[in-house]
């Protein structure tokens, strides 16, 4: 190559980096596992299994974090708070199962807190002799009574699920004061960075937070004068910026209030990691995972430090449209794609593109003589955004001759007006049927019902939910479906809907969803989560197929992607991962060994044509 060949390919790759670094806020999945966005597939409470978890601040600044745990059937949170993590912090906690007489008896899934770093409300300080540390059951309000959504009502309904950590922003110290400032009576205030940061107890030799009840202050609704003027500034602030109704204390529960105060602020994004493990000390079995790390989430100067109480900030709350998705195969590329504008103008699609997947593979063996176990659990983080009236706002409007109209050519009651396409509808129709030559003698009406956002495409609690498809392979690669006759393994819940050759179709119907292989059981799965795999291979591997092709016009055709976004992102966006579990009996009489292990999903990402 001459030099200037040279110099021109040089000068070529600093414009494509140039072109990266010129979009590099958007969002994007770090296979690093660091930051401001942290996704835990799975928790779970059941069957005597217990997930231990944990957040790690890297950066020397104080962050301000969500922490949201989420149910199993339809993303409705069970419990969540603000969490304040000093410099080089690390906060854990554990999921576990509490049906203590204080509790009614009832089995409840809980919070334990054995750390002591600032959360409002102060769930450390919520402790009982019993435990020696702080518990918060999960909650069912979201729910239950105006918030039901056809799901289970009780608190088994929270037994499992996943959970999530946002970034909300830094916390630094402009707002203290010496002592003296007001008057002669002041005794000054530190900054609300140096109340969360950790410092020496020398009466017990303990590390702890300064001032944790001072940061429960900035957050308090004084009704008359806090014992300090600033006391309540954080909520005030968020009252009164404009984010929501300052008449309206109410609102506060259901509304997007965060603060702009001064000592909040956006710097030094990201660096956050956790990681999560499912322990049961019966069995003597651990199955650990890392927490997804999404960066280039959100970019607003004032951060997104919401009120406590609300369900924000949310997967939806980011304020970046473009997301970077990194296509492996077969050239690997990292492409920008947009989502702004129109009526995809949502960070969650942003998000969910991060996470989208045609096909996920993983290994499975149920091996008998070794009593092998394998689980396979699928979760899909932003589901809930698409699929949830109460949230996804998203309706479809169709036209129906108005029973009451005698004229209207002998069409059924209910029946829905003829296809835009189709033989009867009438020539040159452009917006409502009722205005157009052919159909005057009846009169029609428009309905609007809710309806599901791509790419996923049924209503939680409908009962077609998504189909997904499902082939395996033995070690020796036989397939579980040939032309000799071998009987395809049986995947339950099936879909209504005939099955494709080749391939076992079956649906999938919650934000998570724990496959069993065989008769053993590893996360103790009871509830409707659950999706059970028969007669198939005692191992091998299998692949799950989020974009069956369908056949919507019925022509014999495989054609249509069952599962697309509006940017042509193929599949549906989920994670998650495979667990195996083995037994060994022929240790001394009486005793069993158990071996866990666990791995993560193998996926592949694909794109049709763009949309224009």
């Amino acid at each position: 190559m001459n030099r200037k060949n040279l110099t021109a390919a040089v000068m070529a790759g600093l414009a494509g980096i140039a072109g990266i670094a010129g979009t590099a806020q958007a969002v994007n999945m770090n296979p690093d596992g660091l930051g401001e966005v942290l996704i835990y597939s799975y928790y779970t409470a059941n069957d005597g299994n217990q997930t231990l978890l944990s957040v790690v601040n890297t950066t020397d600044e104080v962050k301000a974090v969500k922490v949201r745990f989420l149910e199993g059937y339809n993303s409705r949170e069970v419990l969540d708070f603000n969490l304040y993590l000093s410099p080089e912090d690390v906060w854990v906690a554990t999921i576990a199962m509490d049906t203590r007489p204080a509790v009614g008896g009832e089995a409840r899934a809980v919070l334990l807190i054995p750390d002591n770093s600032c959360t409002v409300p102060y769930l450390y300080g919520n402790g009982v002799e019993e435990y020696g540390m702080g518990i918060q059951p999960f909650l069912n309000y979201a729910y239950t009574g105006e918030f039901e959504d056809g799901g289970p009502t009780g608190f088994e309904r929270g037994f499992e699920g996943y959970f999530e950590v946002i970034e909300m922003g830094t916390v630094d110290n402009s707002e203290a004061r010496a002592e003296g400032t007001i008057d002669d009576d002041d005794e000054g205030r530190i900054g609300s960075a140096d109340a969360a940061t950790h410092v020496l107890d020398t009466e017990t030799g303990a590390e702890v937070p300064e001032d944790c009840d001072l940061l429960v202050r900035n957050w308090t609704d004084y009704e008359g004068n806090p014992p300090d003027p600033l006391d309540g500034h954080w909520f005030e602030n968020a009252r009164d910026n404009g984010f929501c109704d300052p008449e309206d204390p109410d609102d506060f529960v259901g509304a997007d209030c965060k603060t702009e105060d001064t000592d909040i602020n956006a710097d030094a994004r990201g660096g956050l990691f956790g990681g999560a493990a499912v322990v049961n000390v019966a069995k003597g079995t651990m199955y650990s995972y890392d927490a997804k790390a999404i960066q280039g989430f959100n970019e607003d100067e004032d951060g997104a430090h919401y009120i406590p109480g609300t369900i924000h900030p949310s997967l939806n709350d980011g304020d970046q449209t473009e997301a970077f998705v990194f296509f492996g195969a077969p050239n690997p590329d990292v492409v920008a794609i947009e989502y702004g504008g129109g009526d995809t103008d949502r960070s969650i699609e942003a998000v969910s593109a991060t996470m989208m997947h045609d096909f996920v593979m993983n290994e499975f063996i149920i091996e008998e003589d070794l009593a092998a176990a394998t689980e396979w659990v699928f979760t899909f983080p932003t589901k809930n955004f698409y699929v949830d009236p109460l949230v996804n706002g998203s309706t479809t409007t169709e036209w129906h001759p108005d029973p009451d109209d005698t004229g209207c050519n002998g069409w059924d009651d209910g029946e829905p007006f003829p296809p835009r396409d189709g033989p009867d509808y009438p020539d040159d129709i452009v917006g409502d049927p009722a205005d157009h030559e052919g159909w005057e003698q009846c009169t029609y009406i428009d309905t609007e019902t809710p309806s599901a956002l791509a790419p996923f495409t049924s209503l939680f609690g409908d009962e077609d939910c998504e189909v997904i498809g499902f082939e395996s392979w033995n070690r020796n690669e036989e397939p579980s479906v040939d032309v000799t006759g071998v009987e395809p393994p049986i995947v339950s819940p099936a879909p209504p809907v005939p099955p494709t050759p080749g391939v076992v179709p079956f649906i999938m119907c919650h934000e998570v969803n724990v496959m069993r292989f065989g008769p053993e059981n590893i996360f103790g799965t009871t509830s409707d989560l659950l999706i059970t795999v028969d007669n198939t291979h005692s191992d091998g591997w299998a692949r799950m197929d989020f974009n069956l092709l369908i056949d919507d016009d019925e022509d014999g055709d495989e054609d249509d992607n069952s599962h697309e976004d509006s940017q042509g992102m193929l599949g549906l966006p989920v994670i998650g991962f495979a667990a195996w579990e083995f037994q060994n009996g022929f240790l001394i009489d009486g005793v069993l060994a158990n071996y866990g292990g666990l791995f993560g999903h193998k996926s592949s990402v694909a794109r049709d044509v763009v949309p224009q």
